[in-house]
C-alpha cells in the first residue's frame, strides 16, 4: 500500500501470520501464500549432510523436541523432530518451501544463515532449490561474501549490515564488530575511531564503503534501533540508499499497541523504510493501511 506517495509492503517474519502455527513450519508458510501477502520471510540452514532446513536457531533445544546444534544433523534426523509448541507439525526444508510458493505471487525472503563461505556444492544446490521461484526471491544475509556468488548467478540479494555496523547499547564486545566507535556505533572500521570525523562525515563514508562490500545488493535489511540512531546523527538511512537505487527493509517490528507501534511505523517510513520485517504482520498491516488513508 502507498504512504506518502510511495509503496510500503509489510514482511511477515518467519512466516508468521495469524500465530496459529509454528514459525517457518511448512502449515504457516502455506497460509501466508493462500492469503496472498506481498512477502514473508524464512531461514535456512545448512546440515551436515548439505540438506537445507527452514529453522531460525542455531540450537534445537528452545523451539524442538530435538536438542544440540542444527548444523550437526542429518535430513533424516532432523526431518524426525517436532515443533515443542504444537507437535503436529514437523521441521521443513526449502525444496518444500519452494514447492508451495510456487502458486502464488508472494515474494520469499530467504534469511541465509550460513557464515562460513558458501561451497561450490551448496551453491549449486541453493541455486537449484530457489529456481523455480527466482523471480520472487530475494536472498539476504549478513556474509555478503555468500551473496556474491548469488548475485553472479542472477538472484536478487540484500545486505544486512550489522556485522560491520550496529548500533545495540551495553552490547557484549566480543561479538562483531568489537569495537564502540565515537558516534556510539559498534563498528571495527578505522574511520569509526577518528574523533576528528563530523558524524556525517563518517557516516557518508561508511555508506560508501558498506554498499562497497555488496555492489549487486538491490536491499539493505537494518534493524530498528540502528536506523533511529543513524538518524540523530543526521542520516535518513533509507532515504540516502534510495538515492543509490537501493531500498531499506526494517528488522524486526513488533506490535506494542497502536499508541506506542504506529509512531514508530510512521517514523520508519518517514525515514525512508520500503519494507518492514514485522512479527505481528496483520497489526502491522493496520497500522500502515490508517497511515495510507491519511496520507491521501
Amino acid at each position: 500500500m502507498d504512504v506518502h506517495g510511495r509503496r510500503r509492503v509489510i514482511c511477515c517474519h518467519r512466516a508468521t501470520l495469524s500465530g496459529r502455527f509454528p514459525p517457518n513450519s511448512l502449515a504457516a508458510i502455506e497460509e501466508c501464500v493462500e492469503a496472498r501477502v506481498p512477502r514473508l520471510e524464512i531461514d535456512v540452514r545448512f546440515l551436515s549432510d548439505d540438506a537445507m532446513l527452514i529453522f531460525h536457531d542455531d540450537l534445537l533445544d528452545r523451539e524442538t523436541t530435538g536438542s544440540g546444534p542444527v548444523g550437526a544433523l542429518d535430513r533424516a534426523t532432523a526431518a524426525r523432530l517436532r515443533y515443542r509448541e504444537d507437535e503436529t507439525h514437523g521441521l521443513c526444508f526449502l525444496a518444500e518451501v519452494a514447492d508451495a510458493m510456487k502458486a502464488g505471487e508472494t515474494l520469499l525472503q530467504v534469511d541465509l544463515k550460513l557464515m562460513r563461505p558458501l561451497s561450490k556444492q551448496r551453491l549449486d544446490l541453493l541455486a537449484a532449490a530457489l529456481e523455480p521461484i527466482r523471480d520472487r526471491c530475494l536472498i539476504g544475509s549478513q556474509a555478503h561474501w555468500n551473496l556474491r556468488p548469488l548475485a553472479g548467478r542472477g538472484f536478487r540479494v540484500a545486505l544486512d549490515p550489522t556485522l560491520q555496523w550496529h548500533y545495540l547499547p551495553g552490547r557484549d564486545p566480543s561479538l562483531t564488530p568489537s569495537r564502540l566507535g565515537v558516534h556510539g556505533l559498534w563498528d571495527d572500521a578505522p574511520l569509526a575511531h577518528i574523533r576528528h570525523a563530523s558524524a556525517l562525515d563518517y557516516l557518508e563514508a561508511r555508506l560508501d564503503d558498506l554498499a562497497g562490500l555488496l555492489p549487486s545488493a538491490t536491499e539493505w535489511m537494518v534493524d530498528v534501533r540502528t536506523i533511529d540512531h543513524l538518524a540523530t546523527l543526521g542520516l535518513p538511512l533509507g532515504e540516502a540508499l534510495l538515492a543509490r537505487g537501493v531500498e531499506l527493509a526494517t528488522w524486526t517490528l513488533r506490535d506494542r499497541g497502536a499508541a506506542e507501534t504506529a509512531p514508530v511505523l510512521e517514523r520508519l517510513f518517514q525515514l525512508g523504510t520500503t519494507t518492514v520485517i514485522a512479527d505481528d504482520a496483520p497489526a502491522i498491516a493496520r497500522y500502515t493501511a490508517a497511515l495510507s488513508a491519511q496520507s491521501l
